[in-house]
């Protein structure tokens, strides 16, 4: 059967939200509304619609914007604003039109699938609240964030795509490519993870990111979500997704992403592990009265944080009271009600355990020999004045 280029018109819009007061939109009309209008006052030619930014410029491939700075009045503290959450790319933001990129859908399927992105917008959408981490965070580093990712569930596209019998492998395909150290000349950035997950109703293939469509730097116009999984997964600006019968051998696969033992050993990078840091206190910070309220988020992946704990200068573990009931996928704030001693220099480290019992390691396997899964507890030096 040959390729479709469908446009659905959505019957509802399914908000899938945790908490329900999140990921509002601002005010004014996003694509998604202008959209609507549009094919409702017959403005919508040929199944595409114009935009005045057809064009997105490439960004630096390395930036990064710092963690934001949330405090725990409100629930609002668990989204991270799209200016503050992290970037990382390999490549250079790749240069894509709205009016002219499509996405396909192939491999081991009955019908492929061709779509459009105002086709996109028009589908039956849901909105989710999902923390993501770069798998070479450091402990305590800015590469973490929380959004609300607005998008399509995966597995209602590859069930219209009809999956043969056999598939075991999801294969994301993103637009930007180039070259680098011990890069392949023409390299372009691809991941797959198993069918199972594919199938998970959690992961998106997502167009908005806090109510607002897309940043460039972030995969306009569209990219996968793999919640609790490290961000390599979540893999941007996807232009094809393949479904195959044997696993995936491509670079970002096989070579970067995986772990390695001191004796050759090695292994997938996937599932995000537990961990956790300070938003307050900072490192250095002169802290200048008698109680201090330490606080911090924690997350756990696929699993649910079950307890955080704080060290002062060595000494025991002290429970840190979480602020919000744990759920997975998303981070969990925390604060510590800190009595703080005498005038002087301390030491505070923070740690967290999941609900399957697994805490931040002390210490980094020293057999481990590459430079993902940095989970050990965040430490910061303050000064009491």
């Amino acid at each position: 059967m040959r390729e479709r280029d469908i446009i659905l018109v959505s019957k509802t819009i399914q908000p899938e939200m945790n908490r329900s007061d999140y990921g509002k939109t601002k005010k004014g009309v996003g694509r998604r509304e202008f959209l609507f209008k549009a094919l409702a006052s017959g403005g919508l030619a040929s199944g595409y619609l114009k935009s005045p930014a057809g064009l997105l410029l490439a960004t630096n491939p390395f930036s990064q914007a710092p963690q934001t700075n949330t405090s725990s009045q409100n629930n609002k503290e668990l989204v991270t604003p799209n200016i503050d959450f992290f970037v990382r790319n390999h490549f250079a933001t790749p240069q894509i039109s709205e009016e002219a990129w499509r996405l396909e859908i192939h491999g081991l399927v009955s019908n492929p699938l061709k779509l459009s992105y105002s086709g996109f917008l028009l589908m039956p959408s849901v909105r989710r609240l999902s923390t993501l981490e770069c798998a070479g965070n450091v402990s305590g580093g800015g590469g973490v964030g929380t959004a609300v990712w607005s998008g399509l569930p995966l597995r209602e596209l590859l069930q219209q795509a009809g999956l043969k019998p056999g598939p075991t492998t999801i294969v994301f395909h993103g637009a930007d490519s180039g070259e680098g150290e011990n890069v392949p000349p023409g390299t372009h950035f691809a991941r797959a993870i198993p069918l199972e997950k594919a199938m998970d109703p959690a992961t998106l293939l997502a167009y908005e990111m806090n109510g607002e469509p897309l940043p460039a730097e972030h995969g306009f116009p569209l990219r996968a979500l793999v919640p609790g999984w490290y961000g390599m997964d979540s893999v941007k600006w996807l232009t094809s997704i393949e479904v195959l019968e044997q696993s995936f051998k491509g670079y970002f696969q096989d070579e970067k992403y995986v772990s390695l033992g001191a004796h050759g050993a090695s292994g997938p990078i996937t599932r995000t592990q537990v961990n956790s840091k300070f938003l307050r206190p900072s490192e250095g910070e002169e802290i200048r009265v008698k109680r201090y309220r330490a606080e911090g988020v924690a997350w756990a992946g696929e699993r649910k944080i079950a307890r955080v704990e704080v060290r002062v200068g060595g000494g025991a573990w002290q429970p840190a009271s979480l602020s919000a009931s744990p759920e997975a996928m998303i981070w969990t704030p925390w604060s510590y009600e800190w009595q703080v001693p005498s005038s002087g220099r301390y030491a505070l480290e923070v740690r967290a355990t999941d609900d399957g019992g697994q805490s931040q390691p002390e210490v980094r396997d020293p057999d481990r020999k590459d430079p993902y899964e940095l989970n050990t507890p965040h430490r910061i030096n303050v000064s009491v004045l």
